[in-house]
């Protein structure tokens, strides 16, 4: 009854704004300036935002200066250039079913929100749409201290929520700092973010296929600095060892292993067969004792973690077998290298922090349009 109770208080308290509130949603965005780039490319899609305006929801808005630094990047000059159903799904991505304010968001912890990019090119995941991680707590929400709210999204630099909570009838506009990332899948992923070794490893053992097209994934992606710290000469290692190391890093079922979803203290089976342990303390997420540099990394068919060390099971059956990486008494700051968007890690004794300047417009927007267009194509 005390739970019924306290839920029935905070729908009310999510609701009494939007109440409050006679502006709809057309309306909101025609009085803001800032996002006349935003309400061009939404004309183009007659009953693109009807479900939110109708129903309620949320809706995250680049700003005219986001969508001019994403098209700078992409070098093109206007969003005509781009193919029709990358525009549409890179909208639709910024669409939220559900109305989220600022406070829901910025939760110790972070949350996971479901988005209206059910697109298959974009969404397997067993049917449900793709979704994005929002936290005003780092990439993983475990940070000790609260900073700005950034949503996480595909594999790129988050963006900042720059003005929250605007509300209009049905919901809550957030105006954002740069245009979300569209999902990849994890080898497309691991490629964007310079994982060479990690990318080279699913080829040799011819695992790209089966990571990139199972729905539900988790993959836990050693930086090249891991695989490099670790001292393991993985050229030694025969395509069934590689193999096995490579499963063992992956899990996979009806938990996609969010940051919010993972608990702390429980084992979760990997293909390999033996199960890791995952813990969250000090204001980081650890698999085994290896942390977590960058979390939450959306892919097409699930969730990336970048890892400061390599898991290693320690013998057939064993649940949280030693690991190759960073010791549990560090911390694992991630940074984006200007030179080409790879991911460094580093000991710092703080909390996380992730850069926020990315190089990886281009490279994130030069996939998506292929795929897109080979989509065009089938």
């Amino acid at each position: 009854m005390v739970q019924h109770l306290q839920s029935l208080l905070l729908i009310l308290a999510v609701s009494a704004p939007l109440l409050a509130s006679s502006q709809t949603l057309t309306e909101v965005l025609s009085s803001r300036d800032d996002l006349s780039t935003l309400r061009t490319l939404v004309g183009q899609f007659p009953g693109l935002l009807d479900g939110v305006a109708s129903a309620g929801g949320t809706i995250l808005a680049p700003s005219n200066q986001a969508f001019a630094n994403f098209l700078r990047a992409a070098g093109v000059d206007s969003p005509a250039s781009l193919p029709t159903d990358t525009v549409r799904s890179l909208l639709t991505y910024h669409v939220l079913p559900q109305a989220l304010d600022g406070e829901t968001l910025s939760a110790p912890g972070g949350a996971v929100a479901e988005t209206a990019l059910a697109s298959g090119a974009f969404a397997n995941l067993g049917g449900g749409p793709n979704v994005l991680f929002a936290s005003a707590y780092g990439s993983v929400g475990l940070d000790e201290e609260a900073s700005g709210l950034k949503i996480y999204s595909g594999v790129g630099a988050p963006a900042n929520v720059t003005t929250g909570d605007i509300v209009f009838n049905n919901g809550f506009v957030h105006v954002i700092s740069s245009v979300l990332n569209l999902p990849q899948t994890p080898s497309q992923t691991a490629e964007t973010a310079a994982l060479t070794i990690l990318l080279s490893a699913l080829e040799q053992t011819n695992l790209t296929s089966t990571v990139d097209s199972t729905p539900r994934l988790t993959v836990f992606a050693p930086s090249d600095e891991a695989f490099s710290a670790s001292g393991i000469d993985l050229s030694a290692l025969s395509v069934q060892q590689l193999g096995e190391v490579l499963q063992y890093h992956t899990i996979v079922g009806d938990l996609v292993g969010y940051s919010t979803e993972l608990e702390d203290g429980q084992e979760y089976k990997t293909l390999a067969g033996p199960a890791v342990r995952v813990h969250k303390r000090g204001g980081q997420l650890f698999v085994n004792d290896v942390a977590v540099a960058l979390g939450n990394v959306i892919t097409t068919n699930g969730v990336a973690h970048v890892l400061s060390g390599i898991l290693l099971p320690s013998a057939p059956g064993a649940p949280s077998g030693p690991s190759s990486g960073t010791p549990t008494s560090g911390s694992s700051s991630t940074g984006i290298s200007p030179s080409g968007g790879s991911i460094q890690t580093s000991q710092t004794s703080g909390a996380e922090a992730v850069s926020t300047q990315s190089t990886f417009y281009l490279p994130v927007l030069a996939s998506v349009i292929m795929t897109s267009t080979l989509l065009s194509l089938a």
